[in-house]
């Protein structure tokens, strides 16, 4: 047996096993606490790719009728040529999906909506994103910026595949740049949305507000799909698969689901889209040498080409390599003909065996497409018969090209990573974001990979399973004479009706011997002014009055006193009003200062706040700056209505 499960992982495997066995037809059924040995693609936080990827296929009216290929050609978009002794399935005859199943998936109304596929390097915790694509803004050729209406994480529903998020919209047309009447993304960025999305990193998670990536036009030549990472690990069942009702196709499609004991290794490709041979085709099992190539350089300088699977390659005389084929694609078992029907996700595996030496001595993968090897596109690709009498029009997104990828060698598996909340959300450190937890032991330990996964209790009682070091119950002392003085991030719930309540939810410290009081007073605008409920006036955080009436306002707001003692980390949980700013008020009980974030308010004059990332700031709580360090209070919050 090569995973060994302790008494501890006997609540991780249960809950597991009920996010597996969940029916539900919903995109947000997979925005559960749960990345499971995931890929780290990079060693730092990178965006790959926020490529425009094709036009109008979500939502495709009259796609269920009984005469669906016409409706796709009235709605350009293509279909394809299958024998219909096949039997085939609808997704093996267009890319396209209908306004019932598109709607219904992402319970919001998509009519011929666009994607785009964000593909970054590290997994999404899945309950940072919002279903309603709020976390991301579009930036359009003609300047202005469009909000998508959708967000997550399909096809990529696996749970160690949660590194690409696909957003929906209305992004654009199919003409090119050089029309004048080209709409098209020309950047997207990850925004602050009140609940900052988070990106888990090997020491835990990480905020991902303020990434940034251009967009390329996929009608464009040249702008077709690539490889934009490729990773070598042990092969290891650990985070495969997902819950069974929005995705049957991405169940038992593992290298050992298809291959078994041959499979010894994974070669997992990246990619920036998914790949079809035509835009609505799979790529199926046996199709290695349709599409690769693997290069590896030997010991004695001879560089070796693979090309075939089931054939022993000798590296030098550092052994052999064998292909065994290709996974992650249908669930094993599935037929392979022209009705063959995989995940279409953005990832795709190449199962190996052979020497470990050998193993080693691969360095690349590459796709020709072209001189005898296909190319593939995007799923808004034409078809295999795009010239048929009455087919879509096109134009359709563009081919690959020949290109070559390095792959990385992790055997050691230092670049995978765990973390399972299986109780809700637990005590975060609001320094690091990193959960908070008292080590319970190990509860999954791989024999193969060496990957282990440990247990831990939040000081609340919340169990949670990762695969770092959680943090202990402590306050962060940060170095003194911080030099850098950032706007915080006001709590800012304008965005919804005044009539809705708002949670202000997260986690605050305390490292700092003088005791503080944290309080929220609500201000008219992001500059800090304050309406008086005494005199009726108005004050700039400049006047005369200011701290006096900020203290009134404070003071009116119900269980608005929050405290702690040095060193304690606590949860952090108020309920305030829609439509509204609000900013924060510190109170040093031994000295009776007060201390706002607006810096002319304050007695000293000086900044006593400072920003540590989205909605995550830091306190300096003694008159005239004191040692500087930030910590006396650090406070990390998210809203939820």
């Amino acid at each position: 047996m090569t995973i060994t499960y302790s008494e501890l992982a006997e609540p991780l495997l249960s809950f597991l096993e009920a996010d597996v066995n969940n029916t539900a037809a919903l995109a947000s059924s997979l925005l559960t606490p749960i990345i499971y040995n995931s890929d780290l693609f990079a060693d730092n936080l990178s965006w790959y790719s926020g490529n425009y990827g094709f036009d109008g296929y979500l939502g495709v009216p009259g796609l269920q009728s009984s005469n669906p290929q016409q409706a796709a050609a009235d709605s350009n978009v293509a279909w394809q040529n299958v024998d219909p002794d096949l039997n085939p399935a609808q997704r093996a005859l267009t890319a396209a999906s209908s306004i019932l199943g598109a709607s219904n998936s992402y319970e919001t109304n998509l009519v011929l909506a666009d994607t785009m596929p964000l593909v970054f390097s590290h997994p999404v915790f899945p309950p940072s994103m919002n279903a309603d694509g709020s976390d991301f803004l579009v930036t359009m050729n003609d300047g202005t910026t469009v909000s998508p209406d959708a967000a997550g994480f399909l096809p990529n529903l696996e749970y160690n595949e949660r590194q690409t998020v696909v957003i929906m919209g209305d992004f654009g047309n199919r003409l090119t740049p050089d029309d004048p009447d080209a709409q098209y993304p020309i950047s997207v960025d990850v925004i602050n949305d009140g609940t900052p999305l988070e990106m888990l990193s090997k020491t835990g998670p990480v905020d991902a507000v303020g990434l940034s990536i251009n967009s390329k036009h996929p009608y464009v030549e040249g702008n077709g799909p690539t490889l934009v990472a490729a990773k070598l690990n042990r092969l290891s069942d650990l985070g495969e698969g997902g819950p069974s009702g929005i995705g049957a196709s991405s169940q038992n499609n593992s290298g050992s689901d298809l291959y078994g004991d041959a499979a010894e290794f994974r070669l997992r490709l990246y990619t920036s889209a998914g790949f079809s041979p035509d835009g609505i085709s799979s790529l199926m099992p046996n199709e290695f040498s349709r599409y690769f190539q693997l290069i590896a350089h030997a010991d004695n300088g001879n560089t070796v080409v693979l090309t075939e699977t089931g054939v022993p390659y000798s590296i030098g005389n550092l052994g052999s390599v064998v292909i065994i084929g290709l996974a992650d694609l249908a669930p094993s078992g599935t037929t392979v003909d022209a009705a063959y029907v995989e995940d279409h996700d953005n990832y795709y595996d190449i199962i190996l065996k052979g020497d470990q030496a050998a193993i080693e001595a691969l360095t690349d993968v590459r796709m020709p497409s072209q001189d005898g090897y296909s190319p593939v596109y995007n799923p808004g690709g034409p078809g295999n018969d795009p010239g048929a009498p009455g087919a879509a029009p096109g134009p359709f997104t563009v081919p690959s090209e020949d290109h070559t990828t390095p792959i990385s060698i992790d055997l050691s598996h230092s670049n995978q990573v765990t973390l399972i909340e299986i109780d809700g959300p637990v005590l975060r450190n609001p320094w690091n974001r990193t959960p908070v937890g008292a080590l319970q032991g190990v509860a999954v330990e791989d024999n193969v990979t060496g990957q282990i996964i440990k247990a831990y209790t939040d000081p609340e009682g919340q169990r949670f399973y990762c695969s770092f070091d959680a943090s202990p119950d402590v306050a962060t002392d940060l170095p003194r004479n911080r030099q850098e003085f950032l706007p915080i991030d006001l709590i800012d719930t304008t965005g919804l009706d005044t009539g809705d309540d708002v949670q202000l939810t997260g986690s605050f410290s305390r490292s700092a011997h003088d005791d503080s009081v944290l309080q929220w007073y609500e201000v008219s605008d992001p500059e800090g002014s304050v309406h008086d409920s005494l005199s009726g006036a108005t004050f700039k955080p400049e006047d005369d009055g200011y701290m006096e009436a900020a203290l009134r306002n404070a003071a009116s707001i119900e269980d608005n006193r929050l405290e702690l003692s040095h060193t304690e980390i606590e949860p952090l949980n108020l309920t305030l009003k829609g439509g509204r700013f609000y900013a924060p008020l510190i109170t040093n009980q031994r000295s009776g200062n007060h201390y706002v974030a607006f810096a002319a308010a304050n007695g000293d004059g000086l900044d006593h706040f400072t920003s540590f990332g989205a909605n995550r700031w830091g306190v300096e709580d003694l008159f005239g700056g004191g040692d500087f360090d930030f910590d006396d209070m650090i406070v990390n919050f998210s809203l939820e209505v």
